[in-house]
Parts: C-alpha cells; sequence; structure tokens
C-alpha cells in the first residue's frame, strides 16, 4: 500500500511540471518568433521606400535654396593687422630673408621690446627722487562770524597762490639702491630682447629646415611609389608569361599600397610643416609662399676648441644668463632700500605764500595783501609700524637668495645645454656620413636585385627587400641632412651666438631687432 502510493505521488509530480516545461517552451518560441516578425517589417519598410537615382539627386541639390554666408564682422582688429600682411610669392625666399621678415612680422620680438620700454619707464620713475618735488595750489576761505555785538562780528575772504618744495637730502642708500635695481631691471630687460631675437632666428631656422625636410621626404616618397610600381609592373609581367605566382603578385601589390599610404602621409607633413614656418615668420597658416633648398654642402665642421672652454665663453654670452644676473642685482639693491627704510631720512623744504584779505562790512570792503615765505629741514622716522618694514626686508633678502639659486640651476643648465648639442652636433655629422653611404650601397643593391628578379635569379622578396631598404636609405639620408642643419642652430643658440664665429653679423641682427621692434 505504501508502495502505491509513493508511486501516484512521483506521477502526479511529474504531471505538474509538463505544463511548466511547454509553457518555457512556447513563450521562448513566441519571443524568437516575435523577433522574426519585426526583421521582416524592417526589410518590408525598406523595400517600399523609392528609389531615388543620381540624376533626380543631382536635381534635388540643385533645387535646393543656397545658403550664403554672412561676411564676417570686422570687429578683430589684430587678425585684421594679420591680414593686411603680405609676403613675396612670386619667387623662393632663403632663409636670411625669412629671418628677416620673421623680425619685422613676429609679435614675440615686439612684446620683448615693449618690456624694454616698460623697464625703461620704471627706472624713470626712480630717477625721479633725485629731484625736488614742488607743488602749488590755490585756495580761496570765505568765513563770516555773527556776534551779540557787532564788534565781534567779522566777515572775511582769504585767497591765493601757495607753493611748497621738499627734497630728499639723505635715506641712508636707500634712493640709490632703488635706482640701482631699475637700472639693473633695464639691463635685464634688455637682455631678455636680445634672448628673444635669438629664440626667434631659431624657431625660424628650425621650421624652415623641417619644412625642407618634408619636401624633401615628400620627393623620396614618390621615388618609393616609382620604384614599388615598377616592381609591381615586373611581377605581373613575369606572372603573366607563366614564370611567377600569384603570391609574388600580391606581395608586389601590397608594397606598391604601402608606399601609396606614406605618399599620402608626406603630403600632410608638408602642410604641417608650412603652417609652422608661416607661423614662425608671423603670418597666417594660409599664406603662401615658397623656399630656397639650402646649400648643398653641408656644415660638418665642427670646433676644435674644449667643450669645458665652449661652456665657459657660453656663460658669458647668453642673453638669458646676462638677465638673470641683471636681476639677482636688482633683488639685491632692493634689500639694501628695505634695509634703509628702518632708518630715519633728512628731508629740507621751504614753501611760500600770498594771502589777500577782503573785509565785508555794512558799507565797504577792505583788501589786504601778504606775503607768507618759509624754509625747513626735518627729520623724519618711522619708530615703530608693526614690523611692516622689517618684514618687508625680511621678504627681499628671501627673493635675493631665489634669484641666487635661479642664476645657479640655469648656469648648470647652460652647462648640460652645451655640452648636449655639441655632441648632437658631432654625432649627427657622423650619422651622415653613414647614411650617405648606406644609400648608395642601398641604391646599388636594389638595382641589381631589380634585374635578378627579372632575369629570375631572385625571388620577389629578395626583390622587396631591397626596395625596402632603399627606402629606409631615403628616408636616413634625409633625417640625416635635417639634423644636422638644426644640431648646428641648436649649438649656435645654445653657445649665444647669431650665427658661428661671426660676431659682427650677430651684432648687426641684434641692431636690426631692436631698430624694427622700436619701429
Amino acid at each position: 500500500m505504501h508502495k502505491a502510493v509513493s508511486s501516484i505521488a512521483i506521477l502526479l509530480s511529474i504531471l505538474i511540471c509538463i505544463p511548466a516545461l511547454v509553457y518555457a517552451d512556447t513563450a521562448q518560441v513566441v519571443q524568437d518568433r516575435n523577433i522574426e516578425i519585426k526583421m521582416l517589417e524592417s526589410e518590408i519598410i525598406t523595400l517600399k521606400q523609392p528609389k531615388v537615382n543620381k540624376a533626380e539627386e543631382k536635381t534635388t541639390e540643385k533645387t535646393k535654396p543656397v545658403q550664403r554666408k554672412k561676411p564676417l564682422k570686422k570687429s578683430d582688429p589684430a587678425w585684421e593687422f594679420i591680414r593686411k600682411q603680405r609676403i613675396d610669392a612670386s619667387r623662393p625666399l632663403s632663409l636670411a630673408e625669412l629671418i628677416d621678415i620673421a623680425l619685422r612680422n613676429n609679435p614675440q620680438t615686439r612684446q620683448a621690446w615693449e618690456n624694454v620700454m616698460v623697464a625703461r619707464s620704471l627706472k624713470g620713475q626712480a630717477q625721479s627722487s633725485l629731484y625736488p618735488q614742488v607743488t602749488i595750489a590755490e585756495t580761496a576761505t570765505r568765513q563770516k562770524q555773527v556776534s551779540q555785538q557787532s564788534l565781534f562780528s567779522t566777515d572775511n575772504l582769504e585767497y591765493g597762490p601757495t607753493a611748497n618744495l621738499t627734497y630728499l637730502l639723505l635715506d641712508f642708500g636707500g634712493r640709490g639702491s632703488r635706482i640701482k635695481g631699475a637700472v639693473e631691471g633695464l639691463l635685464s630687460a634688455d637682455a631678455q630682447y636680445n634672448q628673444a631675437i635669438q629664440d626667434l632666428i631659431l624657431n625660424t631656422e628650425t621650421a624652415y629646415y623641417r619644412f625642407y625636410s618634408a619636401q624633401s621626404a615628400l620627393e623620396a616618397a614618390r621615388a618609393d611609389v616609382e620604384n614599388a610600381k615598377t616592381d609591381f609592373d615586373a611581377a605581373q609581367q613575369r606572372f603573366d608569361a607563366g614564370l611567377a605566382t600569384k603570391l609574388d603578385v600580391l606581395e608586389a601589390k601590397s608594397n606598391y599600397d604601402d608606399t601609396l599610404y606614406s605618399l599620402e602621409s608626406a603630403k600632410g607633413d608638408v602642410k604641417t610643416a608650412q603652417a609652422t614656418l608661416a607661423q614662425a615668420i608671423g603670418f597666417a597658416a594660409d599664406t603662401k609662399f615658397r623656399i630656397m633648398h639650402p646649400a648643398k654642402n653641408l656644415p660638418t665642421q665642427i670646433s676644435e676648441k674644449d667643450v669645458t672652454l665652449l661652456i665657459e665663453e657660453s656663460i658669458e654670452k647668453r642673453q638669458d644668463i646676462a638677465a638673470l644676473r641683471a636681476d639677482l642685482k636688482t633683488k639685491n639693491a632692493l634689500v639694501r632700500a628695505a634695509t634703509s627704510d628702518l632708518l630715519p631720512t633728512l628731508n629740507l623744504g621751504a614753501s611760500g605764500q600770498k594771502s589777500k584779505y577782503k573785509q565785508y562790512d555794512s558799507t565797504s570792503g577792505i583788501t589786504q595783501v601778504d606775503h607768507t615765505y618759509s624754509a625747513f629741514a626735518s627729520v623724519n622716522w618711522n619708530i615703530f609700524d608693526g614690523f611692516y618694514n622689517l618684514n618687508k626686508r625680511r621678504q627681499a633678502k628671501a627673493e635675493s637668495d631665489m634669484a641666487f639659486d635661479a642664476l645657479i640651476q640655469a648656469e648648470v643648465a647652460l652647462s648640460a645645454d652645451v655640452w648636449t648639442k655639441y655632441y648632437n652636433f658631432y654625432t649627427a655629422v657622423q650619422k651622415l656620413k653613414f647614411s650617405e653611404t648606406f644609400f648608395k650601397t642601398a641604391s646599388a643593391s636594389y638595382e641589381l636585385a631589380r634585374e635578378s628578379y627579372v632575369s629570375g635569379l631572385k625571388s620577389i622578396l629578395d626583390l622587396l627587400q631591397s626596395q625596402t631598404k632603399l627606402k629606409d636609405a631615403r628616408s636616413r639620408l634625409i633625417q640625416s641632412k635635417e639634423d644636422v642643419f638644426i644640431a648646428l642652430a641648436e649649438l649656435a643658440h645654445a653657445t649665444g651666438s647669431l650665427s658661428a664665429d661671426n660676431k659682427e653679423a650677430d651684432r648687426a641682427k641684434i641692431e636690426l631687432g631692436r631698430n624694427k621692434g622700436e619701429r
């Protein structure tokens, strides 16, 4: 009996589970069917849409109203000034002409020159303390007093000019220190102006050489495309003659496509380099101009001076270091000026006054004229000011120490800069020699590989490998020439020279930039 009951229970549980399983399978089938129906409906909607041929599209485009662009309002004087500048695009421009254009148009040097004008004004303000201060005034006072007794009632008018003169006779070096600081500030601004000229020349030279290298790389990319096309044609001809497999054609075709990709990249690099050069000379990026190629004889001779001696000379010639030295002297002068504020000052003065008095009564007025003159000498000492001047001196001393540490840091960085630029140029010269040899051997190897492939002595992989080496050799040769030019320019800049071993040219270019900036 017990077994029968258990069998019935198992049977009932199975019967209960079967509808649930069937319902789950049915729900999944219905869900999948709904998805299929939605996909079919989207396809039907797409098929029902009318097709428009190209002629109808062109007609529709023609019938659309043309939206004319509104002219830009001339509300930016700076951009108008940039657009008004003109450059000679009828002929290629040399590097010297581009530098001259940059000195005249780039706002970098003009900003540095305006900074010199600010420093000169500050020097004049400091020197004004050498002269006495004179003030004049005109006053008028009406005074009326009414008393119970008419005898004491007054009605007066006082008016007349007054002149005062004061002069600082002694302040224990404060006045002289402030003037010294202003003079050193002017020398610092002038050195920064000279450094701005050198920075601008370096930027122009770098942009010029990179623009030339980009043009050379574009020519090299076109030569690579020509070589790859020749290899592809050779592989196709051998395949048509039954002397090569389809794999050779595909390998040559992929190599040809890769050179086309590199060609487009080189075209973009030319446009980017042209915009960089236009920015360096102070023109808009879309300005059209051409450049002359630099001399074919690359400067490969490096100075035989010891690097240590070159660093010592650079310490004296670098204008940014000169500016920091002048800034340190300015800070030291301000320390002495702040010290003088803790001490008394001796002043002299004089004044003169002409006063007119007019007395009114019930009948008539009486006018009287007085002249007053005075002279004085005074000692002024601010004994307690809440420790303001003391903390002011502490601030000046801390700023002086900071300026000294900044000078140390800059001179250490200068030695590393000269050392690095010196050996960068030496390395670039050596790399140029090997890149020229590499290009010659790669060219010869490619010609032999192509002839051998046409004759059936070499495989397509050998030919493509030779062509890749030739492509790499062209790229390295162009890059090596650019490295030599830029390394030489950076070495001249690091040593504080506008042109290597040409002091007359240095002075002439600095004077040219100063005149342009002043104008």
